[in-house]
């Protein structure tokens, strides 16, 4: 929701989005409107990419990424108008991370239970103690005198496996305007954006003790978000000198309505066929109001003679200090989420290289600061290699993409740090044309 999107055309994306600095695309227009790439003609130019992505076990297959169309008409002998309308489409679907132990020597069962002790099951309710609680309801631990606790599900299992998915897709579209002179201009863009994030954790544990009442059981926890917002990017660009070209835009804090869903299901067996446990399910959802960053954004670009040129590109995003605005009586809960949020920031360095009338290459690297304090993925390094063939009035671009992401959760069957890192491989195909 913070993050804009990761990819962008070919020609943004064999740069790791380092040429958004210099201009010429239309992810480099959406990113700061100054930059729009109708810069030197009068009339209007389309442009649309394909991407195929392959994470780690689950290829994504094709898409639409992005389709994009500007115009651009002169006001006078010094000054030109140009706007556009842009359609992207983003998505991040990992594979699912996977771990199995046989014999384990701890069971998720005794946290809970330790959770619980000196807590009525409504103050855990209560408490947002959610796991205790349904471990409660689900036939994993039972309430006894003084509000202590024993197991259900007697003992240390047998086996356990674990699995976690983490998915996230956004959808926008926006118009950019922008009035352009010789050395200077000045833009502004509008935006509607929606994305759903979704978090999927799955855990078995089989073979507790015969002499409790739960042999098995099996855990499933869904965190689902979507949310929608308007947007608003101002820029600017202006040509320092015959080869450097100096750009910024920002993006105001705003808003976003978000809803939210969440489940937390436990299925037990019986160790009697005699004894008929039924599965519980703890479910909310929730319409809030999310408070998002200010986003900056500066870039260089520099031109080497006529055959090469190299960009560097900085993207800051502010902390936020209440979370949540809307309803207010969830305000103090905000807080408490912002303050696991951070400040980050995100770098991008790369380039490009005549070498033909008709042939570029490019090629660039960016990384990501993680925006909270845990590892949700949104700490990341990113290589990008690309071709462009351009004729007149069209033109072709590829490239290649690889991205490193950082994640890790704490496994609540045996309380340690497990470590989710996702490799994700990105290959893009854009088709400009002039008419």
């Amino acid at each position: 929701m913070q993050r804009g999107h990761r990819f962008g055309t070919a020609r943004y994306n064999g740069s790791a989005g380092a040429l958004a600095a210099m201009g010429g695309d239309g992810s480099s227009s959406i990113e700061n409107p100054a930059l729009m790439n109708s810069s030197t003609f009068g009339g209007t130019e389309f442009s649309a990419h394909v991407r195929a992505d392959q994470t780690d076990l689950r290829s994504q297959g094709l898409g639409l990424g992005q389709a994009y169309m500007t115009g651009a008409w002169r006001l006078n002998s010094k000054a030109r108008l140009s706007v556009g309308l842009a359609y992207q489409r983003d998505a991040w679907f990992p594979n699912f991370w996977i771990t199995s132990d046989q014999n384990p020597q701890t069971s998720a069962v005794a946290g809970w239970m330790e959770q619980s002790n000196g807590f009525s099951p409504e103050q855990l309710l209560a408490n947002g103690q959610y796991d205790a609680y349904v471990a409660y309801m689900g036939y994993l631990t039972e309430v006894g005198a003084g509000n202590q606790y024993t197991a259900y599900a007697d003992g240390v299992p047998t086996y356990r496996q674990v699995r976690f998915a983490r998915e996230q897709s956004i959808t926008s579209w926006s118009v950019p305007f922008a009035i352009k002179s010789e050395k200077f201009s000045l833009g502004v863009r509008i935006e509607r954006r929606d994305g759903r994030a979704q978090e999927r954790f799955t855990m078995t544990e089989s073979g507790f003790n015969p002499s409790g009442v739960t042999k098995a059981y099996q855990k499933t926890v869904v965190d689902s978000t979507r949310w929608g917002q308007w947007n608003i990017r101002f820029g600017v660009a202006a040509q320092l000198t015959d080869g450097l070209r100096f750009s910024a835009a920002v993006q105001p804090a705003s808003t976003a309505l978000v809803q939210w869903d969440y489940r937390n299901r436990v299925t037990p067996e019986a160790n009697s066929s005699e004894t008929n446990l039924t599965a519980f399910e703890l479910y909310d959802d929730q319409e809030f109001r999310y408070q998002l960053p200010t986003v900056v954004q500066f870039g260089l670009a520099q031109t080497l003679g006529t055959k090469a040129a190299v960009s560097a590109v900085w993207v800051y995003h502010s902390k936020v200090d209440a979370l949540i605005s809307s309803p207010l009586n969830y305000y103090d809960l905000g807080r408490q989420m912002a303050d696991e949020l951070r400040a980050h920031q995100q770098f991008r360095l790369g380039g490009e290289y005549r070498l033909t009338e008709a042939w570029t290459a490019r090629g660039g690297v960016q990384w990501s600061e993680s925006g909270t304090d845990f590892d949700d993925h949104s700490s990341y390094q990113m290589l990008g290699l690309g071709l462009g063939y351009q004729e007149r009035d069209w033109g072709v671009d590829l490239a290649y993409n690889a991205l490193r992401a950082s994640g890790s959760i704490q496994n609540p069957g045996d309380g340690q740090s497990w470590d989710l890192g996702a490799n994700h491989q990105r290959g893009t195909v854009t088709y400009r044309a002039r008419f």
